[in-house]
C-alpha cells in the first residue's frame, strides 16, 4: 500500500508505474487549442487595438534589430521639430505585419479607391470604411502611420509638405471588413484563406 504525502496524495516508491495526467485525446485537444490560438483573428480599426499593436512594435531594451521612422522628413519640406523619428522592432513589426494590413484595409480611402494610390491627408486617415470616426485624437493615428511607414512594411510612405501635407498609401492594401459588421461573417468565410497562410 502506497503511503499518503501531506496533501493527502499517495506518493509512489521506487518500481511503481507512474501514469501521465494527460492521455493521447488530452494532448490531441491541447494541439488543436494551440493552432486555433495561433490562427489569424481579424480585429476591428479602434484606438485600443492600434495602441496595443504600436506597444508591441516599439523598441525595448532587448530588442535585436531596429528600424527608424519618421512621417514628417526635413527632405519633404517639414523643420527639424516637426522631423519625429520613431524606432520600432523589425520582428516585431513583421509578426505583426497582417494585423497592421488588415486595420488599414478598414480605412475609408481604401474601400473607395483599392488598388489605386492617392495622396490622403492625416484627417483621411480617421475615416473608416463605414464612415466613422475611429480615432479620436491625432495619436492613434499617427501610430497607425508609424506601423506603417518603415522599411519592413511599407504601407505608406512619408508626408510631403509641397503635396499639400499629404502621403499616399500602397496599392498593396486591400479592403477588409470590421468584425463587427453584419457583412463580416460572409465576407471572412470568402476571405479568410488568404488571412490565415503564413
Amino acid at each position: 500500500m502506497m503511503k499518503g504525502n501531506k496533501f493527502g496524495a499517495e506518493t509512489a516508491r521506487q518500481g511503481d508505474r507512474v501514469v501521465g495526467i494527460l492521455d493521447d485525446d488530452d494532448l490531441m485537444e491541447i494541439a488543436q487549442l494551440v493552432e486555433e490560438a495561433n490562427k489569424f483573428k481579424p480585429q476591428e480599426l479602434n484606438e485600443a487595438n492600434v495602441q496595443a499593436i504600436f506597444d508591441r512594435c516599439l523598441k525595448k531594451e532587448d530588442t535585436k534589430e531596429v528600424v527608424r521612422t519618421a512621417l514628417f522628413t526635413t527632405l519633404l519640406g517639414y523643420t527639424d521639430e516637426e522631423e519625429i523619428v520613431i524606432a520600432l522592432d523589425k520582428d516585431a513589426l513583421r509578426k505583426n505585419e497582417k494585423n497592421i494590413r488588415y486595420l488599414y484595409g478598414q480605412l475609408k480611402s481604401i474601400h473607395i479607391s483599392p488598388n489605386e494610390t492617392i495622396r490622403q491627408s492625416l484627417d483621411d486617415f480617421r475615416k473608416t470604411y463605414m464612415n466613422t470616426i475611429w480615432a479620436q485624437s491625432r495619436s492613434p493615428v499617427l501610430e497607425l502611420l508609424y506601423l506603417g511607414s518603415n522599411s519592413v512594411l511599407g504601407f505608406v510612405a512619408p508626408f510631403s509638405k509641397t503635396q499639400n501635407d499629404t502621403i499616399t498609401v500602397s496599392k498593396t492594401i486591400t479592403p477588409t471588413l470590421s468584425p463587427k459588421d453584419p457583412a463580416f461573417p460572409a465576407w471572412w468565410e470568402q476571405h479568410k484563406a488568404e488571412w490565415e497562410v503564413d
